[in-house]
C-alpha cells in the first residue's frame, strides 16, 4: 500500500479536492476537482460556516473554522477535532479592560477565520504531528496594544506560550522541515517593521528572521500585505503590492535572501489584489507554473506570458449549480492537473481495504456530533446568493495520498 502512494506522489505535482459540507451537516465531505467535470456539486454539500484548510503536512491537512479546527487524512477517511484552546494566565487590570471595551474585528479574506488562526506541523524527533493554535484576545491598531495566546497541541500533552518575540499577523503559518512560520504584524507592539517568526516543533524554541528590506518596511498608508509561504520545499515570503497588482516572491537559502520571481496580476481577472488576498500555492515541477488561491478562484500564472490558467471558477460552478446548466462549467478540462484527483478515485475501490474518502454524496465521519454553525452572525447559505457570501461554499484544499494516521502510535485519547 505504501508503495502506491509513493508511486502516486512521486511526480510530485499538486494534488487538490473540493471541500464541502458533510452528509446531515457534520463534517466535511471531499471531492477531487476533476468529478465536477462530471457532476456539479447540489446545495446540501455547500458549507455555511468559514473554513481555511492548510497545505499537506506528512499526509495530514487541517480544517479550520472559528471554533475548531479538524484534522483530516481526505485519502483514507481518519479524522479528529479539537477545541480552540486560548486559556488566559494572570492579565493585568488595564489589559483586561482594554479587552472588554475594545471591539475586535477579524480581518475579512479567505484565509482568515475570526481573531486566530492555527497551523500543522510534524515533529521530526517523535514523528509525531502537532497543531500549533493562536487567539488573539486583544489587538487594538490604534494603542498597538495586544494579547494573545499560543497553544501547542501534540499527543499526550498541550502546552501555551506566553512569551513570543513578535505579534503575528492573520494568515496561517506555513510549515517546512519542522519548523511553522509567520510574519508579524508590524500594526501591533513596539515594532514597526515586518519580521519572520520561527517555531521550532522539537525544541519548542521561537526565533526571528529577518524580511528582506523590501518587505521588512511597513508604512501605515500603505496597503501592502506580507505572508509566508512554502514553494518547493523553500521558504519563501511574499509581498502583495494592491496598488501595482503586483506578487513579489522572495527566498530564503543558504541564510540568504534572493527574488524568486514577480507576478504581475493587473490584467488577470479575478486575481485583483485590491479585492483578494492571493496566495501562491505550489509550483507545478513540470512548466514552472505557480498556482495562486483566491479562495474563489485557483489559477496556473506562467510567469513568461504573465497570465493565469483557470483550473477552478467557484462563481461558475455555482451558477452551473442554481441554474442546473452544464456542470463542465467553472472548471477546466483541457488543464491537465484537474485530473490529479483521478488517482484517488481509481485507488478506492471497493475492494480496497482502505477506508474510502468522502465524496459530495457520501456520508462524512462525524466529528464532534455537532451541527455547524455559523459565526458572528453569519446566515447559513440557504436562502442567500452565495455569490455574495462572505462564506465560500467549497474550498479547495491541496492535499498528498497518504495511509497517515494521528497519533501514529495508538494512544490514550489526550484531548476532548
Amino acid at each position: 500500500m505504501r508503495s502506491y502512494y509513493e508511486h502516486n506522489n512521486i511526480d510530485g505535482r499538486p494534488k487538490i479536492m473540493l471541500v464541502g459540507k458533510g452528509a446531515r451537516g457534520l463534517g466535511f465531505s471531499f471531492a477531487p476537482m476533476g468529478k465536477l467535470l462530471r457532476e456539479a456539486p447540489s446545495q446540501g454539500t455547500w458549507l455555511d460556516t468559514k473554513v481555511v484548510c492548510s497545505k499537506p503536512c506528512h499526509g495530514m491537512n487541517l480544517l479550520s473554522t472559528e471554533s475548531e479546527d479538524y484534522l483530516y487524512n481526505p485519502c483514507t477517511g481518519y479524522c479528529s477535532s479539537y477545541h480552540t484552546r486560548g486559556r488566559l494566565a494572570y492579565v493585568p487590570n488595564h489589559i483586561l479592560s482594554m479587552m472588554h471595551d475594545s471591539v475586535r474585528t477579524p480581518e475579512d479574506h479567505a484565509f482568515g477565520v475570526g481573531n486566530r488562526n492555527a497551523g500543522l506541523g510534524f515533529n521530526l524527533l517523535t514523528q509525531e504531528h502537532v497543531i500549533v493554535q493562536i487567539l488573539y484576545h486583544l489587538k487594538d491598531f490604534e494603542s498597538r496594544q495586544y494579547l494573545l495566546t499560543f497553544s501547542v497541541i501534540a499527543p499526550g500533552s498541550v502546552q501555551d506560550h506566553f512569551e513570543r518575540p513578535l505579534p503575528l499577523n492573520d494568515m496561517p503559518p506555513t510549515y517546512l522541515s519542522g519548523v511553522l512560520y509567520w510574519m508579524s504584524e508590524p500594526r501591533l507592539g513596539q515594532s514597526y517593521e515586518r519580521a519572520i517568526v520561527s517555531y521550532n516543533i522539537a525544541t519548542r524554541m521561537f526565533g526571528v528572521i529577518p524580511c528582506p528590506s523590501s518587505i521588512a518596511m511597513w508604512n501605515s498608508t500603505s496597503p501592502s500585505q506580507a505572508f509566508v509561504v512554502e514553494l518547493e520545499g523553500i521558504l519563501c515570503a511574499v509581498h502583495a503590492d494592491p496598488v501595482a497588482d503586483e506578487l513579489d516572491i522572495w527566498k530564503l537559502e543558504h541564510g540568504r535572501w534572493d527574488r524568486a520571481c514577480r507576478i504581475y496580476l493587473e490584467d488577470c481577472s479575478g486575481y485583483s489584489l485590491g479585492a483578494n488576498v492571493v496566495v501562491p500555492l505550489a509550483v507545478d515541477p513540470k512548466d514552472g507554473r505557480i498556482m495562486l488561491n483566491t479562495g474563489r478562484k485557483l489559477g496556473l500564472y506562467d510567469p513568461t506570458k504573465q497570465s493565469v490558467e483557470n483550473l477552478y471558477d467557484l462563481d461558475e460552478v455555482l451558477r452551473v449549480t442554481s441554474s442546473e446548466q452544464s456542470p463542465r462549467v467553472g472548471v477546466y478540462e483541457d488543464v491537465q492537473m484537474t485530473k490529479c484527483g483521478h488517482y484517488v478515485e481509481k485507488f478506492c475501490l471497493p475492494k480496497s481495504p482502505l477506508e474510502q474518502p468522502t465524496f459530495f454524496d457520501e456520508p462524512s465521519p462525524k466529528l464532534s456530533g455537532k451541527r455547524f454553525t455559523c459565526s458572528n452572525g453569519v446566515q447559513p447559505l440557504e436562502g442567500r446568493t452565495p455569490l455574495d457570501s462572505k462564506v465560500m461554499p467549497l474550498v479547495p484544499m491541496l492535499y498528498e495520498e497518504s495511509l497517515a494516521r494521528f497519533p501514529r502510535v495508538c494512544k490514550t485519547r489526550w484531548l476532548s
